[in-house]
């Protein structure tokens, strides 16, 4: 629960910064831009009404994430970000079983998200912008993977057992929800005539819908992967998100020479306008 209030506290301040931005006139550079990011998922699930699988350690895995965004501004200081994301979730986690077994269990999920950030962000200069991001995301499981292998000690054969499992809509609730929250840094650069914005982020993102299957846990559908695989309480997908952008604007800049000939036919006219009194 205080989890929870204090992400509605970083919410509630950073949509008072944005309606306060909101109201102060100020002239907005409002080219959208059109770019492609990429990095890395460190995911983990989140158990909980399971005193079990909440003491079970996990593994730091990292795993891709990429996709496309557009840059909106909205205020000098406010834009919208939104994103297509491919990105994977899942656990890694290896334990010894009270029956002395040797367990290796995870969870690999490939899924495509929608995301929409609001990014506030101060301006030091052109190259050096630090921002804030709040968004929320909704997405689908398109495929994936559970695998748990066992050995089972001790015992004088060396049974084991490796079993994997496709990711279906019996095994796994496939729709995603989520917020999330992050930092990150925005800086302008030039190439030539080329404006380019890069954006490294930093995010942490909480799913908010139950992942477990509801056909295991009414008993229409059987669970899978005993002891490691337990179908009570509630399994939420969390993410440590790493990446970098790179946008550039869909509306060119003009180059400097084409820029100054047209500010001197303007400045000409303007001339021979007060030279006739017209």
């Amino acid at each position: 629960m205080k989890k929870y209030i204090l992400i509605l506290g970083i919410f509630w301040l950073c949509c008072s910064g944005v309606f306060g931005q909101l109201i102060v006139n100020k002239p907005v550079d409002n080219t959208i831009s059109l770019g492609i990011k990429g990095g890395v998922n460190m995911p983990r699930m989140l158990y909980f009404s399971n005193p079990a699988l909440m003491r079970l350690p996990q593994s730091f895995v990292f795993m891709p994430t990429g996709g496309v965004f557009l840059d909106i501004p909205i205020t000098e200081a406010i834009c919208l970000s939104p994103e297509v994301v491919y990105v994977q979730r899942g656990t890694d986690t290896r334990y010894v079983h009270r029956s002395g077994a040797k367990v290796h269990y995870s969870i690999s999920t490939s899924y495509i998200d929608l995301r929409i950030p609001l990014e506030w962000a101060w301006e030091v200069n052109p190259f050096f912008q630090p921002f804030v991001a709040v968004g929320a995301e909704a997405g689908m499981c398109l495929f994936g993977q559970m695998h748990i292998d066992r050995e089972i000690a001790p015992d004088p054969y060396g049974i084991t057992m490796d079993q994997t499992i496709g990711i279906d809509s019996a095994n796994m609730f496939l729709i995603h929800a989520g917020a999330y929250a992050g930092v990150g840094i925005r800086s302008k650069v030039s190439i030539g005539y080329q404006d380019v914005l890069l954006k490294f982020n930093v995010s942490f993102h909480q799913g908010v819908i139950d992942s477990y299957s509801p056909y295991e846990k009414n008993g229409t559908a059987q669970a899978v992967n005993v002891n490691a695989y337990q179908v009570t309480g509630y399994r939420l997908p969390q993410g440590l998100e790493i990446t970098l952008g790179i946008a550039i604007p869909l509306k060119p800049r003009l180059k400097d020479s084409c820029a100054s000939f047209s500010n001197d036919r303007h400045r000409r006219h303007s001339n021979r306008r007060h030279l006739y009194g017209y």
